[in-house]
């Protein structure tokens, strides 16, 4: 059996596979500071989008990239998310420096929630190692994995808004959600230190960011990111108004002029009713 670094994959497979995969996506970095250690997106040259518990205490921690480490100044994390946990689990980090040469991410707007399914996506993030025999282990690394969101929140208690996808054993068991069982190319699960990476899907030739890594579960205890358990994701289509809110930063396709020219008169309102509080 190989051993693997980097998440749980599987048992099959070099794990270098899955670090090779993982550098397509350069604008997934780590993130560090006080409390839960995890993984974040670059979405421009100062935000980063991470999960809404890695960003909790995290003003003067650090984003890594490209081998270059960056001081977080501030953090934000969604209005609906109470600290270290899962259920709107989407923060914002702000940087104090401009990060360059990196090839930031793009968000995708599907007309409805539901078009994800069913769809192939690649999990990127810094996380424990381990195989679907084994469950998670040391040490971290950086890597991606491929799988099928299977399903969404709310279903058996699960944090919400997210969806989530099972991970499948080559040998035909440990299928936990009753749905294709046969494993992708570079089938894997999300450990601890994934939080916070994205999860993309490819359109038209170009990977765009739909998800961020936030929980692993499975429908039986212990499973530990072994076979069947269960990656999950905060679903992004539900925070693309909350970012755009606190970055500028839109959605493809972007929302109709009109929508725009509403929420930035909202935005400009805002500051005035902050400004005449003052």
């Amino acid at each position: 059996m190989l051993e693997a670094s980097g998440s749980t994959i599987l048992d099959t497979l070099d794990p270098q596979q899955y670090r090779d995969e993982a550098a397509l996506y350069p604008m997934v970095g780590k993130v560090n500071g006080s409390g839960l250690s995890g993984s974040g997106v670059l979405l421009s040259g100062r935000w980063v989008l991470t999960a809404g518990h890695v960003a909790d205490f995290k003003t003067g921690g650090t984003f890594s990239a490209g081998g270059n480490s960056y001081t977080i100044e501030s953090v934000l994390s969604h209005p609906s998310h109470s600290t270290l946990s899962t259920s709107y689990d989407v923060g914002l980090l702000y940087l104090a420096a401009e990060v360059t040469g990196i090839e930031t991410a793009s968000l995708y707007r599907f007309p409805q929630p539901e078009q994800l399914l069913g769809r192939e996506a690649v999990w990127v993030g810094h996380g424990l190692g381990g195989t679907g025999l084994t469950g998670a282990q040391g040490p971290l690394d950086t890597r991606a994995f491929t799988n099928v969101i299977d399903g969404f929140t709310p279903r058996a208690g699960l944090p919400q808004p997210s969806f989530f996808a099972d991970f499948d054993n080559p040998a035909g068991t440990g299928n936990s959600l009753n749905s294709d069982p046969n494993p992708t190319h570079l089938e894997g699960n999300v450990t601890s230190g994934d939080s916070g990476g994205g999860v993309f899907i490819e359109i038209g030739g170009v990977s765009y960011l739909v998800g961020i890594n936030s929980y692993t579960s499975g429908f039986s205890p212990g499973l530990n990111s072994k076979y069947g358990s269960l990656s999950g994701a905060a679903h992004l289509h539900f925070f693309h108004d909350w970012i755009f809110e606190q970055t500028g930063i839109t959605a493809v396709p972007e929302p109709s002029p009109m929508l725009t020219v509403l929420v930035g008169l909202g935005i400009i309102l805002c500051a005035r009713n902050r400004a005449g509080s003052g």
